[in-house]
């Protein structure tokens, strides 16, 4: 099974559990052991009791790895850091300075991670989040006659580069954009037919590498029986994996 990148598992993780972790610095802090924890709702502020609240969901906010979820980080570290240099300085926190610093660079390397590009671009492309995405096998030439959406007018033929559960992409010159919707009518090898809608996803203008001119595109309301007859189909022919 696919898996999210290292970094957002175990930033999520930290997040999520964060209230966790916030109780046991309390009970270091004011030296209450397991058998005093009543006791802890005394040592708790309004500041830190709304971070306690907030934080989890900032953790599934990066798990979803969507727009909105980067701007959650992204605005909640901010306020992590004024708020922490205000509780200091009002002193309205036991908190030894040491430990705020700590607490603040960290804050700040998680700022300047999730501002270089390679970090945020998932968050705004959903063609790099490859942990979403079906495997793709090489499938050249099969033939592919692209229709109007819901019609059974003929726009082009066209054949394919490459094909998986959820999509493919097809080999052609035509002048497409992004978000643009049409019916399929796909010959596979074996002669059989499959019949679906599409969207366009991404547009490689002209050759790149290996990748002919094109587009990609993914199969729009599709059902398991759809998807299983491409995964069986792909294992029969003994299809390559085509890395990306």
């Amino acid at each position: 099974m696919k898996q999210r990148p290292l970094v957002i598992r175990l930033l999520s993780f930290l997040y999520f559990f964060s209230p966790l972790f916030i109780l046991l610095e309390l009970m270091w802090l004011h030296d209450i052991g397991p058998g005093k924890l009543f006791l802890l709702p005394y040592t708790i502020s309004w500041h830190v009791f709304l971070l306690m609240v907030v934080t989890p969901f900032v953790g599934y906010a990066i798990w979803t790895v969507r727009k909105w979820g980067y701007y959650v980080l992204i605005a909640h570290s901010i306020l992590l850091l004024f708020n922490n240099t205000i509780l200091y300085f009002e002193r309205l926190t036991t908190t030894p300075l040491w430990l705020i610093v700590i607490f603040n660079i960290l804050v700040l390397v998680i700022i300047i991670a999730f501002v270089r590009k390679e970090v945020y671009a998932p968050y705004f492309n959903p063609q790099i989040r490859w942990w979403e995405q079906a495997r793709r096998f090489y499938y050249n030439g099969m033939r592919i006659l692209v229709k109007r959406l819901y019609s059974d007018d003929i726009m082009f033929e066209a054949k394919s580069f490459d094909l998986s559960e959820t999509g493919l992409f097809v080999a052609s010159g035509k002048n497409v954009s992004v978000g643009d919707k049409f019916s399929f009518e796909m010959v596979l090898k074996n002669s059989s037919i499959l019949f679906a809608d599409g969207e366009v996803m991404w547009i490689n203008p002209k050759k790149k590498g290996d990748i002919p001119a094109g587009f990609g595109c993914r199969f729009l309301n599709i059902d398991d029986l759809f998807r299983k007859r491409i995964r069986y189909h792909l294992q029969d022919i003994e299809a390559t994996v085509r890395k990306r």
